[in-house]
């Protein structure tokens, strides 16, 4: 009897012992599935009234995005990310319009339900998200100074994001790394500015370019595959960007960009200037591609899928647009796509004739109607928002009449710049994180 208890006993604790064992040794899955949008600009329909306000119509009017079909888009995109059913979302940034605590505190809730079901949400901050003194309601007939959250805040309501299960956190900046599936590190770099108040452009202090370094050196160590978000641009993504649009790129973005490809960052995952758009730079001893998605409200308001293989270490990168919204400003018989390019080529065409009525170009007004400079250069941006962009006959011909006029030659290679798009392809590629190859799919 004591013989036949002692054997159940250690059967027992063997099976316990072998399912410890299991467990600790989860085995690293081949394919990994990844969603990933950006600038989502969240603003939750309490905090403004139909017919808008003056003060959010003009709010609007200096603006690109569709900032009040902005909770019906989101809606519609995270159904999709239900369907599709990926490991992990990255979010890269600019979650809300301009910082609202409410926005926060709605995004971590509709957030929480996709956790639920299975689906681990990653975010890192933008620079609206933080500290931002523009966090107002739109109700009655102006507009409310409302409530905004500060860093530690940030983190809080993210804890289910990344926050609170991180494998290491950087102390300096809302920077820090997960482990969402077995083998595989998400890096979220925070190089946003917002101390005192939040700033569009962004840096990467030294101390956190520091802690980077330490992730990079641990993922190798422990072989681990290291995929990185950031808000802001690492590189360029059209030559010249940095000079013409110095807020959307990190600062001191070569230097830091050659270190952290020189020591193995081979890819990062960014948002912030709203297009749809991968770069590649490469250098001594390594690379990096910059893997920018447009945004969620402007258009094309698009969304990746990435497959990760990370046996071979390639990325499957594949896009697809947000379509079939629903909402009282949309036209009866307009689809959400036609839409969405409408209200962006009128919104850039302000934009755009602002810019050029301004320094650096400080064309005069009646010199900008007559050579539809402003639609010139809305064509251009337009098209490099959906990305994968090839300028047509037409669009060849309106920079040859800009580039024909001495004055204005910085500006007809500015838009030759922004058409001219270098692989890899934008929309559809697969990538190599081992050895840099690009191949169409």
């Amino acid at each position: 009897m004591r013989k036949l208890i002692f054997l159940l006993c250690l059967i027992g604790f063997v099976g316990m012992s072998a399912c410890k064992k299991n467990n600790d040794e989860e085995s690293v899955p081949q394919s990994v599935k990844i969603m990933v949008i950006s600038d989502i600009h969240y603003f939750d329909p309490s905090l403004f009234a139909m017919p808008l306000n003056a003060s959010f119509q003009e709010y609007l009017a200096a603006d690109r995005k569709l900032i009040v079909e902005s909770s019906a888009i989101l809606k519609n995109v995270l159904a999709s990310v239900e369907a599709e059913k990926p490991s992990v979302l990255l979010i890269t940034g600019d979650l809300t319009k301009d910082g609202e605590k409410i926005d926060h505190q709605a995004l971590a809730t509709l957030f929480k339900a996709l956790s639920d079901k299975g689906i681990k949400v990653l975010v890192i901050p933008g620079n609206h998200d933080v500290n931002n003194p523009a966090s107002y309601s739109y109700l009655g007939t102006g507009m409310t100074k409302i409530a905004n959250v500060s860093a530690s805040e940030f983190a809080s309501i993210y804890a289910n994001c990344g926050y609170g299960n991180a494998v290491e956190r950087d102390p300096n900046s809302l920077s820090y790394v997960s482990e969402p599936v077995k083998g595989v590190w998400v890096l979220g770099i925070d190089a946003c500015i917002y101390a005192p108040t939040s700033q569009t452009a962004g840096t990467m202090s030294a101390t956190t370019l520091a802690w980077v370094k330490t992730i990079i050196a641990k993922a190798k160590a422990q072989n681990k595959t290291l995929l990185s978000m950031m808000h802001h641009g690492m590189i360029e993504h059209f030559t010249g960007q940095a000079t013409l649009f110095p807020e959307y790129v990190i600062s001191d973005w070569q230097n830091v960009s050659t270190t952290l490809a020189d020591l193995g960052l081979n890819v990062v995952f960014t948002g912030h200037f709203h297009a749809q758009d991968i770069s590649k730079k490469t250098t001594t001893n390594g690379f990096v591609f910059d893997i920018e998605t447009g945004s969620t409200v402007t258009s094309p308001c698009p969304y990746r899928i990435v497959t990760l293989n990370t046996v071979d270490k390639t990325l499957q990168v594949a896009s697809k647009k947000i379509d079939g919204v629903s909402y009282s400003t949309i036209p009866s018989g307009t689809s959400f796509q036609q839409y969405a390019k409408s209200y962006l080529t009128t919104g850039m065409k302000g934009i755009s004739f602002y810019m050029l009525n301004n320094p650096p170009y400080s064309i005069p007004a009646a010199y900008i109607s007559s050579l539809k400079l402003d639609s010139i250069m809305t064509n251009a941006f337009v098209a490099h928002y959906a990305g994968d962009e090839k300028a047509s006959t037409s669009d060849k011909t309106d920079i040859a009449t800009v580039a024909s006029v001495p004055a204005l030659a910085s500006l007809a290679g500015a838009l030759q710049s922004v058409w001219n798009d270098n692989a890899p392809a934008d929309n559809d590629v697969i990538l190599n994180l081992t050895t840099g190859a690009i191949n169409s799919k």
